[in-house]
């Protein structure tokens, strides 16, 4: 699995990375990651400094730029989109900003900076002050950057990057579209056949471990604020990964007639409707407003719930690339081990 590495890593400590990743490693020391790196020569500075003058020509969902093939100051301005496309092209983040609940946080280098500002409050003085040669933001904040014409690009060159959610192509039988299209533009399509790799194998992995347990069990997984809840339905990571551990995605005529989401993604219910809804589910993930938020007492008479089988979900996993995917697979399987004996 793929984490910020300088492009000098010599290609085991690369190999040890993804290697520790897939064991459940939360924090990896740039110390530990060069060594056996140390014998490299000294001409693979000027070598790195020249390649990083090369620029490549990025074009994709309509968003065009002339980027650094091979930047050596990487600042991310967002923790989803933008900060796992730097991981997966292994760039070398300087600044950026990240979560702590972030299934990304623990892949982040120790030694890059955290930006001071939040994202609706960037400052372009802190930004310029990491000498950036490359910016890497998620199309959404982009265009709000855009829209509050902070001229980023006028900092360093900016990689947009598309999460992939309205790709032609993408589904939940064919996730990675986006991920796949934008590496192999930024010339790094070994990474994105690398980090596929990895997701197979941690779903490999967790059906060993609770496969049984999920073949022909039904899942549902909603979102549940205070007012309401609403059945998440539409394709998204656990459209992916709960079926390729076993489970069936329940459906019924209660949660097909209900009102979609003002979001347009998912059906909303009330509460009192909870019980006869979700009944019937075996397994219920469910993702609330805020992380220290009592359950709705509706909510807690839920066949699923009540007995102790639901997870609770991370809002920083409801979508992403491959890392963000086996992140998700290794939750779930450690939640599910976790679950009450029957």
């Amino acid at each position: 699995m793929t984490v910020v590495l300088s492009p000098s890593l010599c290609p085991g400590a690369r190999s040890r990375v993804r290697r520790a990743l897939l064991a459940g490693v939360a924090t990896l020391a740039t110390a530990g990651l060069l060594a056996g790196c140390a014998g490299a020569p000294a001409s693979d500075a000027g070598s790195a400094s020249s390649q990083a003058a090369e620029t490549i020509e990025f074009s994709y969902e309509g968003y065009e730029a002339t980027l650094p093939a091979d930047p050596e100051r990487v600042v991310v301005l967002d923790s989803r989109a933008g900060l796992e496309m730097a991981l997966l092209a292994e760039y070398p983040i300087v600044a950026t900003a990240y979560g702590t609940d972030s299934p990304l946080s623990p892949l982040v280098d120790e030694e890059a900076a955290h930006l001071k500002n939040s994202a609706f409050d960037l400052n372009r003085e802190e930004i310029a002050s990491y000498k950036p040669d490359l910016i890497v933001v998620g199309t959404g904040w982009w265009n709000y950057y855009e829209g509050e014409d902070f001229k980023l690009g006028e900092i360093a060159p900016v990689l947009a990057v598309n999460d992939g959610i309205d790709v032609e192509g993408a589904s939940a039988e064919n996730p990675f579209v986006a991920m796949t299209d934008q590496l192999e533009l930024l010339g790094r399509s070994d990474q994105a056949a690398a980090a596929i790799a990895d997701y197979e194998a941690a779903v490999a992995d967790a059906r060993e471990r609770v496969g049984e347990f999920a073949e022909g069990k039904t899942a549902t997984v909603i979102h549940a604020p205070a007012d309401n809840f609403t059945v998440i339905s539409d394709d998204s990571v656990f459209q992916v990964v709960l079926p390729a551990l076993g489970f069936t995605i329940l459906e019924n005529e209660q949660i097909d007639a209900a009102p979609l989401h003002q979001s347009g993604v998912g059906r909303t219910l009330s509460y009192e409707s909870a019980v006869s809804a979700l009944g019937d589910a075996d397994v219920a993930l469910v993702f609330k407003a805020e992380r220290d938020a009592q359950l709705d007492p509706m909510l807690k008479r839920v066949p699923a719930i009540e007995s102790g089988q639901w997870i609770e979900g991370n809002l920083a996993e409801r979508f992403g690339f491959a890392l963000t995917y086996t992140s998700f697979v290794e939750r779930v399987a450690d939640a599910i081990e976790a679950f009450p004996k029957q």
